[in-house]
C-alpha cells in the first residue's frame, strides 16, 4: 500500500464555502478520494471508475482489481487474516455508496460537513415532512439503518437511503461516513454512532467534553468549567 494518511484525528483545509471539519484516517482518506472523483465526475476515466464502483456496491471488499486503487490501496489497519479489515469493510462501502450517489447527478453528492442525519433532515424538510402523522418513507429508511444490528445490514440500508438523498439532489459527507462505519464495527461502540446521527437529524451538536476544557486551561488557553468540589 502506497498512501499513507494520519494516524489521528486530521482535520480538513475548507475552502471558503466549506466548513471545517475533523476526520479520522479512514475518513481522512474517503473525503479526499471523494473530492477528487467528484472534481472530475465529467471526465470520461472517472465515469468509468464511478460506474465500476457502483458495480460492487453490496459485493465483498477486495474481490475486484479494477477497484483496488479506491478501495484497498492506502487504507490504514493491519489485517490479521485473509477476510476484509473494519477499515477495508468501511472504506469500500462509503465509496461504493458515493458512487451511487453520484450517479447521474451534475452537482457534486459529497458536501463537506454534512453527517447523514443532517442529510435525511435537510430531504425531508424539502419533502415537506411526513404527512397526517405517518412516517416518511425517507425516516422509515433511516430508521432502519439506524437499528441495524450487522455491518452488512446497515450497508443494505445505507444503499437505499443515499439513492432516496440521490433523488431529492441532497449530498453528504462521505469522510464523515466512513469514520461512522469504523465506529459502528467497534465493540460497544455501535450506540455512539446511533446518538450522533440522531443528534444530526435533530441538530443537536454535542457540548464540549469538560476533560478537554481543563487540558485546554492548564495550557493557559481558555478558563476551566468548575469541577463537582467547586459548584
Amino acid at each position: 500500500m502506497s498512501t499513507t494518511v494520519p494516524e489521528t484525528p486530521t482535520e480538513q483545509t475548507p475552502s471558503p464555502e466549506e466548513p471545517r471539519v475533523h476526520y479520522r484516517e479512514v475518513g481522512f482518506l474517503i473525503q479526499r478520494r471523494a473530492a477528487t472523483l467528484q472534481a472530475g465526475r465529467h471526465r470520461s476515466a472517472v465515469v468509468a471508475t464511478l460506474a465500476r464502483l457502483r458495480a460492487n456496491a453490496g459485493k465483498e471488499p477486495g474481490t475486484d482489481p479494477a477497484i483496488w486503487s479506491q478501495t484497498v490501496d492506502g487504507v490504514p489497519g493491519t489485517p490479521w487474516g485473509d477476510g476484509p479489515t473494519v477499515q477495508e469493510w468501511a472504506v469500500h462501502t462509503a465509496m461504493t455508496l458515493f458512487a451511487t450517489h453520484q450517479q447521474s447527478r451534475d452537482a457534486g453528492m459529497h458536501r463537506p460537513g454534512v453527517g447523514l442525519g443532517q442529510a435525511v433532515a435537510r430531504l425531508e424538510r424539502k419533502q415537506g415532512g411526513a404527512e397526517d402523522d405517518r412516517i416518511s418513507s425517507l425516516r422509515r429508511r433511516f430508521d432502519a439503518a439506524v437499528t441495524a444490528a450487522t455491518p452488512d445490514e446497515l450497508a443494505h440500508h445505507l444503499r437505499g437511503l443515499v439513492t432516496q438523498l440521490r433523488g431529492g439532489d441532497e449530498g453528504l459527507d462521505y469522510g464523515l461516513l466512513a469514520d461512522d462505519l469504523v465506529q459502528f464495527q467497534q465493540p460497544g461502540q455501535a450506540g455512539d454512532v446511533r446518538r450522533r446521527w440522531a443528534r444530526q437529524l435533530y441538530h443537536l451538536d454535542p457540548r464540549p467534553d469538560p476533560r478537554q476544557d481543563r487540558d485546554a486551561a492548564a495550557a493557559g488557553d481558555i478558563p476551566a468549567p468548575p469541577t463537582e468540589e467547586q459548584q
